[in-house]
């Protein structure tokens, strides 16, 4: 958000006096002695290097998190990189202050030197740690952002859909997460336009599929935000699993801009929408669609380095690819562990639908069949 750097500038600078003067618990308001005297009941927790040297307060306000889920992600990653053969780490307490570092980015979008010195690293490392945990949380997607996979589990999903939409067989709601960059210098219109995306500004995109719940069930495909959606489902990973029936004879609920398939449900276009079934259709496909805005937008609330990731690099994506899977990681594990968003979400619109080329909307014909019928079989009763 614009107003993000300067308020929280103004924040920190009372936050940072606070810790480093020793942080007097007794003169802070009730609800944060409420949460600081929660906090003292694990020993474990308070004998941690830097984390047991935060109160719970300072911690929410610098990492967005709490100090359980800092815990288990701290541990969980030190875990990782002890592991590692290929990424060997120093002592414990500089992969303790590498994480908060990237964590402190993700929340907030910058890394003032403020916060690094607290951390105990210089500007360098502290770019360098970034660079080395976001990886570490990104290869951590397949551990922490995974599509069900079991059919009792696949029927859980979509009971859950079910019940607030009235559509059966729904596992998830696919859908574009747009972050701000500025493209590569280039002299061709060509080029500049694949940043464009449809809401207007330059982006890079990542496929989001989501659950009921708002958990994340499948994170890929980073590319320029002008790419169309339908080019970015059809060369997924997940589009080859359904096309595969490796998920079995469900649905996955997309936009307008995607085409009509034998696994994904669109919603039906005004000119064949002719009863009132259709229409009652619509509402809850589009009450679904919204759930997936409401994801991206709670995604960008708690990660505000989602806003904008600067500019691209050669056309080299990986970095924000890494950053925004991280991102992506840290929700489904704050999600678990119930860590309140800082402030409520601004929902950016739907993008609207991009044009796709003459023929293209008549592929797999037979499937509107299908799903008239499911229509007429499930909202036909309602009043026709």
């Amino acid at each position: 958000m614009s107003f993000g750097g300067a308020v929280w500038l103004a924040v920190q600078e009372d936050l940072y006096r606070g810790f480093s003067s020793g942080y007097d618990h007794k003169n802070s308001s009730s609800s944060r002695s409420n949460i600081s005297s929660s906090s003292n009941s694990s020993s474990t927790e308070e004998s941690r290097g830097i984390l047991g040297r935060m109160d719970d307060y300072f911690l929410s306000q610098c990492f967005h998190s709490s100090r359980a889920c800092l815990a288990f992600l701290i541990d969980y990653v030190t875990s990782r990189l002890q592991k590692d053969v290929f990424r060997p780490v120093s002592d414990s307490a500089s992969v303790e202050a590498m994480i908060l570092a990237t964590l402190h980015f993700c929340s907030h979008g910058f890394l003032p030197k403020k916060i690094t010195d607290l951390l105990g690293l210089d500007q360098l490392a502290a770019a360098e740690g970034v660079n080395l945990i976001s990886k570490v949380l990104a290869d951590m997607s397949h551990s922490f952002i995974t599509f069900p996979g079991s059919y009792d589990d696949r029927m859980g999903v979509a009971q859950g859909f079910k019940n607030i939409s009235g559509i059966p067989n729904v596992v998830g709601v696919l859908g574009c997460l747009h972050v701000r960059v500025t493209p590569p210098p280039t002299t061709t219109t060509t080029t500049e336009s694949l940043y464009l995306n449809p809401l207007g500004y330059n982006s890079v995109m990542m496929q989001i599929i989501s659950d009921v719940d708002g958990n994340l069930l499948s994170v890929e495909q980073c590319c320029p935000g002008g790419t169309l959606e339908k080019t970015v489902w059809e060369k997924s990973n997940i589009y080859q699993e359904f096309i595969n029936f490796q998920h079995g004879q469900t649905w996955l609920v997309g936009g307008k801009g995607l085409p009509q398939s034998r696994h994904m449900l669109t919603p039906v276009q005004r000119t064949q929408s002719k009863t009132s079934a259709a229409e009652r259709f619509n509402a809850a496909h589009s009450a679904l669609l919204s759930s997936n805005q409401h994801v991206i937008g709670c995604l960008k609330t708690r990660f505000q380095c989602l806003h904008g990731l600067g500019a691209v690099q050669a056309n080299k994506l990986e970095t924000f690819s890494r950053i925004i899977t991280a991102c992506c990681v840290l929700h489904n594990i704050y999600k678990k562990f119930s860590v309140p968003l800082p402030r409520e979400p601004v929902l950016e619109p739907l993008p609207p639908v991009q044009v796709r080329k003459e023929g293209e909307e008549k592929s797999f014909c037979y499937m509107g069949e299908t799903q008239e019928d499911m229509i007429e079989m499930c909202f036909g009763n309602d009043g026709d």
